[in-house]
């Protein structure tokens, strides 16, 4: 089967930079850190996948992006965590009433 344009592989590193860039704007319109949170992390595994089959310039991309979704991966995990801190103890002040 051919390859065209119209009809892109989901390995191909493109897509796979497409579906991460999707991913992080989810990320970032997340209301619950813990959703971000994996949306990032997600994001980061396409990009390094990417960029490591990307060709020249795809590959320069994929890196640059990576380096952005772990910066915004470690900002959502101390969000996540001051969450379901907060969570913790919300579910124990209750459950002692």
């Amino acid at each position: 089967m051919a390859k065209s344009r119209a009809n892109p592989h989901i390995s191909d590193p493109k897509v796979l930079i497409g579906l991460s860039v999707f991913l992080m704007l989810i990320g970032i319109m997340a209301m619950n850190p813990a959703a971000g949170f994996i949306c990032f992390a997600l994001a980061g595994i396409l990009l390094l996948i990417a960029g490591l089959k990307g060709k020249r310039w795809t590959r320069y991309i994929a890196f640059f992006l990576l380096i952005i979704s772990i910066v915004l991966t470690v900002i959502a995990y101390f969000a996540t965590s001051e969450h379901l801190k907060a969570y913790r103890s919300k579910a124990v002040t209750r459950g002692a009433k």
